[in-house]
């Protein structure tokens, strides 16, 4: 995976400086990772994937393209999971529940308005 991050970078035409500062970790932490010193842990890969738009099989096992055209996060998705990075096990918990009861109220209010809908068109 170490060769695949360098090839990942220079891809991408960045320095270790500039390839770290878009994911928030040192240039250090980048050339660790790069030259094996420091091993690529599953939260480095999920965020290394969903900034650079990486298809992570490519990323993980060498397979298929390196980019995946079709993971377009917008810049408020990219900006939640790198704030949710900060937050402690319970914060992140906390967080998920809400995003569940919110994801549930936002889908009750859908079915409400699509229902109203439905009983104007009758009428």
């Amino acid at each position: 995976m170490k060769e695949r991050l360098k090839d990942l970078r220079k891809h991408l035409n960045l320095t270790q400086s500039e390839f770290g500062k878009k994911i928030g970790m040192s240039d250090v932490a980048i050339s660790y990772m790069e030259s094996g010193r420091t091993a690529i842990n599953n939260q480095n890969v999920n965020l290394i994937c969903l900034t650079f738009g990486v298809n992570e099989d490519w990323f993980r096992f060498g397979i298929g393209e390196m980019i995946n055209e079709d993971a377009q996060y917008s810049e408020d998705e990219k900006r939640l999971f790198h704030l949710s990075r900060k937050l402690s096990p319970k914060a992140m918990k906390m967080l998920i529940d809400y995003a569940k009861k919110l994801l549930a109220d936002e889908m009750a209010f859908r079915v409400g308005a699509e229902s109203l809908e439905k009983g104007e068109e009758s009428a």
